[in-house]
């Protein structure tokens, strides 16, 4: 099977796994929505969950699953029993080093809570959701273990080819919170995110459960040991610190946009959490998963030295996501707005607190090309091992987001709305220098493709974007969306709409990676 195909196939995989979980994250979304809102209870969860969430943001996004591929690809081609040692040794560090962790988060949760969102609540003496935020926070630090320890397990088997079980962790962790919210949606709201903090606990241990079986089927053997004198283990702890030290920058950066969001009112952290929820699903239905299928690859080519096999399938994973994420930002920025309410709105979720999400909406939508581009262009790093680029692009990034923000909120009236485009630059910034540290690799012909990709796709979309708006209006015009019913009804019209549009005026400018696109869209091998 060729490389093109073999990643098609792959990405097929995660991304229909993938496509089922983050439906089920939708019906999570909405039924949260409903019972809290969007209001201090909501916030209170949403920063406290975002504290152990970090483990996800910096390891298990990428980097320390990404990480583990080379070393462990390298460590398997010298001899078996030394990579699954080494699997041995990284479990057992792992598992001590977020142990402490959590002790010492437990520990100093009031302070954590603070500085990541809770100031607000500090300064103007509002008690009753300080103690809330700070329990909550308390609940839900040991989900920092489960996260990290699964980023590792889904690392190793990444590296045997084997993306559903892993994918199928996300499932389980959305059945298990949807499951628990819907016993106890009964409960007063202040109760309700109680459930949800135990709740997030248990998917996260059942998310690395099911990862054990089919670790022990591809021939895992456990040793009891904990040695830092591995040449395997000082590869990983190398590549980790710049990760480490990453971590204190992207603690800072979320810290201050807590706080901004929660100082412009109640229920702007849940606003934002919700928009980039929403932008999440495609970037985990297609980039993470065509990032999730390549890195095996890129780490095989570069081993055997195949340069110009790498430069190929990297051109056509950018140019496949090329052709997928810029009508994708078009159809969220003209039918944002009825994509929300059909999802969110319904209970003591608001036509305000729909506004204010799609708002937001409209400008993180500008981050799906550049993020999708960084999960393909940091692979390329970390199978050459090399951490310290992404570490210093990430961080000068960051640092132009806290920036950004302070701009955004404090000289221009965007409010929420500045600090989703603060994030939209900043991912720019980020995968423009790691595109120039890279830049030996994309040629001229490269860069030509990328060129008539972009032009043709960018027309398709735009009038794609404009007929979908039209016809949402046009329904709404005839018969206004009052019920439900209506609303999705109108959404999914205008939806399928855009997309046919999108299709036949790519058809008309010859999009190139059209049909490859669409076989993936398809499941189609």
């Amino acid at each position: 099977m060729s490389e093109k195909k073999s990643l098609l196939k792959d990405a097929g995989v995660v991304g229909g796994i993938t496509l089922l979980s983050r439906f089920l994250g939708l019906i999570r979304d909405a039924v949260i929505a409903a019972r809290l809102g969007a209001g201090y209870y909501s916030d209170c969860f949403n920063i406290g969950f975002e504290i152990p969430n970090l483990a996800r943001r910096v390891l298990g996004e990428g980097a320390l699953s990404a990480f583990i591929v080379p070393i462990y690809s390298h460590a398997r081609n010298d001899d078996e029993t030394n990579g699954w040692r080494f699997v041995s040794n990284a479990i057992n560090f792992f598992f001590i080093l977020t142990l402490f962790m959590t002790v010492i988060g437990i520990i100093f949760s009031k302070q954590l809570f603070i500085a990541f969102g809770g100031i607000k609540f500090y300064t103007q003496n509002q008690t009753e959701y300080l103690n809330l935020g700070v329990n909550l926070t308390r609940i839900m630090f040991p989900y920092l273990m489960c996260m990290t320890l699964g980023a590792l397990l889904m690392g190793i088997l990444h590296t045997h080819r084997h993306f559903s079980t892993p994918t199928l962790g996300s499932v389980t962790m959305n059945i298990t919170i949807i499951t628990g919210s819907l016993l106890y949606l009964h409960l007063a709201p202040r109760d309700f995110t109680f459930v949800l903090a135990w709740a997030v606990v248990i998917a996260g241990v059942l998310r690395v459960g099911i990862m054990i079986p089919p670790l022990f089927a591809r021939g895992f053997h456990y040793y009891p040991m904990l040695s830092l004198k591995s040449q395997y283990i000082r590869d990983l702890f190398k590549m980790m610190i710049p990760a480490t030290m990453g971590l204190a920058v992207v603690e800072i950066n979320i810290s201050v946009d807590s706080n901004f969001a929660n100082f412009l009112g109640p229920g702007r952290v849940t606003c934002l959490r919700n928009a980039n929820q929403i932008i999440q699903f495609p970037l985990a239905l297609f980039a993470s998963a065509i990032g999730t299928a390549i890195l095996p690859q890129i780490s095989q080519m570069l081993l055997e030295d195949r340069k110009k096999e790498l430069r190929e399938t990297v051109s056509f994973a950018f140019r496949l996501l090329m052709v997928i994420f810029i009508p994708a930002t078009a159809g969220l920025i003209f039918v944002g707005l009825p994509i929300v309410q059909v999802l969110l709105q319904r209970g003591n979720w608001t036509p305000e607190a729909s506004f204010n999400t799609n708002y937001a909406l409209t400008f993180y939508a500008l981050s799906l090309l550049p993020v999708a581009f960084l999960r393909i262009i940091t692979s390329i790093y970390y199978a050459r091992r090399n951490v310290m680029g992404p570490f210093k692009a990430s961080a000068i990034a960051l640092c132009s987001n806290i920036l950004l923000n302070t701009f955004f909120i404090v000289c221009t009236p965007l409010e929420h709305g500045g600090l989703a485009l603060a994030t939209a630059i900043a991912d720019g910034i980020n995968f423009y220098i790691l595109y120039r540290g890279e830049k030996e690799l994309f040629g001229d012909a490269f860069i030509k493709a990328m060129r008539r990709t972009l032009y043709r796709t960018l027309a398709a979309s735009i009038c794609m974007g404009i007929g979908a708006w039209a016809i949402h209006k046009g329904l709404n015009i005839y018969h206004p969306a009052d019920r439900f019913i209506l609303r999705a009804a109108y959404m999914l019209a205008s939806v399928a709409s855009g997309a046919g549009l999108y299709v036949i005026f790519g058809k008309l400018f010859r999009i190139p990676e059209l049909d490859r696109a669409l076989k993936i869209i398809l499941r189609k091998k």
